[in-house]
């Protein structure tokens, strides 16, 4: 189970979704071991907009063609990336429109090369709600991640695994490996213990090896684990086979009791993550994931975003903070709005938007994702509207001074 289920859930709405299946288990087979290549990449976050006031109007989400970064429109044939002339330098920077410096990266028509990867796992999802009914659903954030994707026509190659008994195998666009000695990971949410969910894991299946990535070149690497299955040997390896990493901080700071299988969370410093956070360009966490890492201090190493919920998000880089604000959505069920988020702001990167224009086109897919049940249908009505949507949200630049002023009062 991924995503941010940061508000309360009509579990009247939720329960009437889901389609029945068996509760797998299977014991977890050994672990491979692989050293990956090393590859630092630090991303100087030039994508934000220097301006208080960010004036929001793009061009079609469709088509990543259609971005202000491919400036010769003879080249849109090719389907081409576009990145500054500094991209295979170690201190990597975002293609910055006012310099114009622009070089061909590579083609999406040539086999070894490819918009996106997503690694993480499919799940079997069980939902207890009061009364003692029992729903059942497709799980995991790369669910809700391809989901946005194929919306928007963006390709991507999915590294996960599953046991045989993976039983959602016709609502997915994009297959998993299956191990004939494993079971499908679960996880338990109970709805009946106050506002907050309870989660738990049940089996879970093995971990996603470096030897697991499709071999190719990636423009996005997106790490989205729900039960500790991207390993610090993988994460590196997404970091040499992607331009730029973005990565949910679910997937580095989960833990799960051996005992009880409750699902909690630890302290980034604690992990073998945490001397990893420059080599990664996008670090998102919800708002209660916040609290397990020091901002002030990982900004220096890499770009934060905090998802808010009904309160927007919060860009932190290096030198600047920004407050981007909610579209309105009536909420039926917040079960993957963070993985929506993900993905929408995953695109908007793709298209060449700035970062904190990236963070508005994530928070338009996770307000269209918070107002559906189970994993959202996107009308083509809604994303057309996307645009004009955009255009009328103004999003605020933290001033430097008062940035420093809330830094020297902690």
């Amino acid at each position: 189970m991924g995503g941010d289920g940061e508000h309360g859930q009509d579990s009247n709405h939720t329960e009437e979704r889901f389609l029945a299946m068996k509760p797998p288990t299977s014991p977890r087979s050994a672990l491979r071991s692989l050293s990956s290549r090393n590859r630092r990449l630090q991303v100087d976050v030039s994508r934000l907009s220097l301006s208080g006031t960010v004036n929001c109007t793009h061009p079609p989400l469709y088509s990543p063609l259609a971005s202000p970064f491919a400036p010769d429109p003879a080249t849109k044939e090719e389907a081409l990336l576009w990145v500054d002339e500094v991209a295979h330098k170690e201190k990597q920077k975002v293609p910055d429109l006012k310099q114009g410096k622009y070089m061909r990266r590579h083609s999406l028509r040539k086999r070894d090369q490819c918009a996106a990867l997503v690694v993480g796992h499919y799940c079997h999802d069980e939902l207890i709600f009061n009364g003692g009914k029992i729903a059942y659903s497709l799980g995991g954030s790369v669910s809700y991640i391809t989901n946005v994707f194929g919306a928007v026509g963006m390709e991507c190659k999915v590294a996960s695994k599953v046991g045989p008994d993976f039983l959602y195998h016709s609502q997915i666009s994009h297959p998993p490996e299956i191990l004939e000695d494993q079971q499908t990971t679960e996880f338990f949410a109970d709805f009946t213990q106050g506002d907050e969910r309870v989660l738990k894991a049940g089996n879970i299946c093995a971990p996603i090896e470096p030897l697991d990535i499709p071999d190719m070149q990636y423009e996005l690497g997106l790490a989205v684990g729900i039960a500790g299955e991207v390993l610090p040997e993988t994460l590196q390896h997404m970091v040499s086979v992607s331009r730029y990493v973005v990565v949910d901080i679910q997937a580095l700071i989960r833990t799960i009791d051996p005992e009880t299988g409750l699902v909690g969370l630890r302290n980034i410093k604690d992990t073998p993550y945490y001397d990893m956070l420059e080599d990664i360009s996008f670090l998102k966490a919800a708002r209660n994931e916040a609290l397990y890492i020091d901002i002030e201090k990982v900004r220096k190493k890499t770009c934060v975003i905090v998802t808010e919920g009904k309160n927007g998000s919060r860009i932190y880089s290096a030198d600047r903070e920004f407050r981007v604000p909610a579209f309105p959505a009536i909420e039926v069920d917040p079960t993957g709005a963070g993985d929506s988020f993900l993905a929408g702001f995953s695109a908007g990167l793709y298209q060449g938007l700035p970062v904190e224009q990236a963070v508005l086109m994530g928070n338009y897919f996770g307000g269209l994702a918070v107002s559906q049940v189970g994993i959202p249908n996107f009308t083509h009505t809604q994303l057309q509207a996307m645009e004009e949507d955009r255009a009328s949200v103004q999003i605020e630049q933290i001033p430097l001074e008062k940035c420093d002023e809330r830094l020297s009062d902690q």
